[in-house]
């Protein structure tokens, strides 16, 4: 569901020919709430709101690994599918 929500924003909202490996922040972000909101506009509000905090900590905890591993010079991704 969320890759289909990620490809279908980006298939609205392709990426710029002139600068094809430009990463636009404004389009992540959106492109993130648009899959969240859809994620969770069904829920109760205590259900969306532990949901939204355990994505905050998510982005938080993987924040301060990538800035550890950027400091260490080691280039590894550590994205998860």
């Amino acid at each position: 569901m969320i890759v289909d929500t990620i490809d279908n924003f980006f298939a609205e909202y392709p990426v710029s020919e002139d600068e094809p490996q430009a990463i636009d922040s404004d389009e992540i972000v959106t492109a993130l709430a648009k899959v969240v909101a859809e994620m969770t506009c069904s829920m109760e509000g205590a259900d969306r709101q532990q949901l939204l905090e355990r994505l905050m900590q998510e982005v938080m905890e993987y924040d301060a690994e990538f800035r550890q591993q950027d400091q260490l010079g080691t280039a590894v991704s550590g994205a998860r599918h």
